[in-house]
């Protein structure tokens, strides 16, 4: 029997390796493509002489520097999650979860599904856990396809913006003076809790579905039965990714002499650590406490910070000195690298799709007001999911995008009496799925695992075809 399946992924697969740039010339070439379509779509207020250098001045320039403390957020996200994915607890369970399945095609299956469920918890962490158990499967399993290993891997992060860290659902659930804008402008006249948007039923129910069931089902059907076909990791490669890469557990060493100074013993010290840690973590329960005394459950109280905040001190914790978190932030931040590189430019392409001058409609509220004028009754989640997904190639950023389109989507839901919350987390969706194509994210786990955008993106674009009518059929039906 034709596995139509892996057919499809060595297809896409090829045409991948062959055609798809490096993501820093992708951000590139998507600046140039968002300026192009900018200065034809966008009705200029005089020449086109000062139209092109209002683009550029106004647009990409005055966007470049519009996201950084956004940026830090995200940056944040991703080395606490890196921190917290380093220390003995975690990397323990995930050798011990490497060593479970008994076949390659086990590990296939199984990789996804345990980033799936860290992404949804946190998406800094899925990256990481999802990389740092390709390795260790890699390890148990020499053999194994390693690029299909780490295209699951990343494939899990397809869900994290039904998650706990979700950027739309958190900033629906902030005030004016957290970033919600939205709110600071008037359109909407109340704050949506997560309750309605990310522990609704709709949005569990699409979690389960495509991250626990369809993931796995799909890398199970890819993994190649032909040996010839399959690309082992080197040895030798394994061991100078984890030299460059950092998937040791990071840990102070213990001294062995009395010439430490005060200061490397106060570095080494276990005690000052759970101490700052722990008050991080009271801090965190006082603050959820607070707001059930108030009124509000702890799941209707998440937002960006909290959430960093909460990964910063049990990293710290969990660490166990000063100095061996100290070293495992270092790692993350090589391995953050190319995130803080693009994101300017990906910033720099948001301030492009979102210029206007005076009279105007800027690109991105254009592409969404077409989608939303030709949508038909009742599918304005499903038009919100697309609008989302396309805006996301050019504006990778949950939040960023959500800027963007977000008040043309939710006059929308006002106008045709849609759900507000299902369309923010039918946009949330929309912008995770497009990931599968969109290079930005998986820089942190390609560097950690050795591997080329190009060994894995043909996998994730089989893996984008079927979720997505998947997910496009669970926002129309299934109940809020």
């Amino acid at each position: 029997m034709v596995n139509i399946v892996r057919s499809a992924a060595e297809v896409s697969s090829s045409l991948v390796e062959r055609y798809l740039p490096s993501a820093f010339l992708f951000a590139i070439i998507l600046s140039v493509v968002a300026y192009a379509w900018a200065f034809v779509a966008v009705e200029p207020a005089g020449s086109y002489v000062g139209h092109a250098e209002n683009l550029l001045r106004v647009g990409w320039y005055g966007g470049f520097w519009n996201l950084l403390s956004f940026a830090m957020q995200m940056t944040l996200i991703l080395m606490t999650g890196y921190a917290l994915a380093q220390t003995s607890v975690v990397d323990d369970m995930l050798s011990w979860l490497a060593s479970r399945p008994s076949t390659e095609k086990g590990a296939a299956a199984m990789v996804p599904v345990t980033a799936a469920v860290a992404s949804f918890v946190h998406w800094g962490l899925g990256l990481v856990v999802g990389a740092i158990l390709a390795r260790k499967v890699a390890e148990e399993f020499r053999a194994i396809d390693f690029p299909v290993i780490v295209a699951g891997a990343y494939s899990g992060f397809l869900v994290w913006h039904g998650g706990l860290a979700g950027s739309i659902p958190l900033v629906m659930n902030s005030g004016a003076d957290a970033g919600n804008f939205l709110l600071a402008r008037g359109v909407i006249s109340q704050t949506y809790p997560t309750g309605t948007t990310i522990f609704t039923v709709a949005n569990l129910v699409l979690f389960g579905v495509v991250g626990l069931l369809f993931l796995p089902a799909v890398f199970l059907l890819m993994y190649p039965e032909d040996e010839s076909k399959k690309t082992p990791i080197d040895p030798d490669e394994l061991d100078d990714a984890a030299a460059d890469g950092g998937t040791e557990t990071v840990d102070a060493p213990t001294p062995t002499t009395g010439s430490m100074t005060l200061a490397e013993r106060i570095e080494r010290s276990r005690g000052l650590a759970t101490f700052v840690g722990l008050a991080g973590l009271a801090a965190v329960v006082a603050y959820f406490g607070k707001g059930v005394a108030n009124g509000t459950m702890p799941w209707n109280n998440l937002n960006l910070n909290i959430v960093n905040f909460t990964f910063l001190f049990l990293g710290i914790a969990l660490h166990g000195t000063p100095k061996a978190y100290i070293e495992s932030m270092k790692e993350a931040v090589e391995n953050v690298w190319g995130i803080i590189l693009q994101f300017p430019f990906y910033a720099g392409i948001m301030g492009i799709m979102a210029y206007a001058p005076e009279g105007s409609t800027s690109l991105a509220t254009q592409i969404a007001q077409t989608l939303v004028a030709v949508a038909p009754d009742g599918t304005l989640p499903v038009i919100s999911f697309l609008t989302a997904g396309i805006v996301n190639v050019f504006v990778p950023s949950g939040g960023g995008e959500w800027a963007v389109v977000g008040e043309t989507l939710v006059t929308a839901a006002q106008q045709s009496g849609a759900s507000i919350p299902r369309v923010a987390i039918a946009a949330a969706w929309g912008d995770a799925w497009t990931n599968m194509i969109q290079p930005f994210w998986a820089i942190p786990l390609l560097s950690i695992s050795g591997l080329s955008v190009r060994d894995i993106m043909g996998y994730c674009v089989v893996v984008l075809l079927g979720s997505g009518v998947i997910i496009a059929l669970g926002l129309t039906f299934l109940p809020m």
